[in-house]
């Protein structure tokens, strides 16, 4: 049988204290570790997409740039870095819900005992996915269009 979150069970015969090594390797090896590396390097991209958005954006405000890029690339630029901030709230949410299970599995992994707070918080994160993720494209919805309104998108 499977474990209460996980298709991989990381425990012997019904009893959470009796751990199963070989259970607790596979889902680190299969699901959370590649899970965070992929996060990680997803989270870098957006930053170093958005770094370089607002360099560019702001460069004109440099007098050594001047001459490099004309005033309107760097409004374009500052209209793309508009857009793409509140894509950023996907990758947050996504990085602070999978934390707690993340958690809850290290530690799970390393102690006999099952911590209730680290469960709680386990589960209930488990079940906001959909609350966060729909506040987060209502907000950016919304800021689309008060971005639409001052034209800065055309």
């Amino acid at each position: 049988f499977a474990g209460a979150w996980c298709w991989i069970r990381d425990w012997k015969d019904d009893c959470a204290t009796q751990k199963y090594i070989e259970g607790v390797i596979e889902q680190f090896a299969l699901w959370y570790g590649p899970l965070f590396i992929s996060l990680t390097l997803t989270v870098v991209a957006v930053f170093i997409i958005l770094i370089v958005l607002a360099r560019r954006a702001y460069a004109h405000n440099n007098p050594e740039n001047e001459y490099l890029i004309e005033k309107h690339e760097c409004n374009q630029n500052k209209k793309a870095m508009k857009e793409l901030l509140p894509l950023l709230a996907y990758p947050v949410i996504f990085y602070v819900l999978w934390l707690f299970p993340l958690i809850d599995r290290i530690y799970n992994a390393i102690s006999p005992n099952v911590n209730f707070g680290f469960a709680v918080a386990h589960t209930s994160s488990e079940s906001l996915w959909g609350f966060f993720s729909s506040w987060a494209l209502i907000i950016h919805i919304l800021v689309m269009r008060k971005l639409k309104k001052k034209k800065y998108i055309q």
